[in-house]
């Protein structure tokens, strides 16, 4: 299970990267834009991502920062949150590579966002957390089509492929 989650983070860094890649396409306004989806739009989801990110990356190791809130707006700017992405990647990529087999095995205690204390299967909780990224990466996917710009796909299975024919 360590080798999947491993694979599991040097594909959220790759995906990530081809994301960015094509966020920075958009103006300004167009990265601003609230369209109503939640947390407001293209900005508000990338932030949410890194808040999140950082939110479990804490309760999984008790290292880093620990957002209070995952519906802020801390990079109001792009070229801000891009250099604050990359570490996080760089921070879960060590994290999985780093995955201790009884962790995994056990269960992650924790307080949710409002403070509730939480207990649940570590793997599950480390499986949500992947599956949060693809999920939201998926919406800034489609709004990033609605702006008229092609993304690349991101799924895991081209992260694989990629691997093999060296453009990872």
């Amino acid at each position: 299970m360590n080798a999947l989650f491993l694979t599991q983070a040097q594909a959220n860094r790759w995906a990530n990267q081809l994301l960015f890649q094509e966020l920075h396409k958009l103006s300004p306004a167009q990265w601003a834009f609230e369209r109503g989806v939640n947390f407001g739009g293209i900005m508000g989801i990338a932030n949410h991502l890194l808040l999140a990110d950082r939110a479990w990356l804490h309760r999984f190791t008790g290292e880093g920062e620990s957002p209070s809130t995952v519906d802020a707006v801390p990079c109001p700017a792009l070229a801000d949150l891009w250099p604050l992405r990359q570490a996080e990647d760089e921070r879960i990529v060590a994290f999985a590579a780093g995955l201790d087999p009884a962790q995994l095995a056990g269960t992650l205690r924790y307080a949710s966002m409002s403070g509730a204390p939480c207990a649940e299967p570590f793997a599950v909780c480390l499986a949500h957390f992947f599956n949060h990224q693809t999920f939201h990466r998926g919406q800034l996917h489609a709004l990033l089509g609605v702006e008229g710009v092609a993304c690349p796909n991101l799924d895991l299975i081209y992260y694989q492929a990629a691997q093999r024919t060296g453009r990872a």
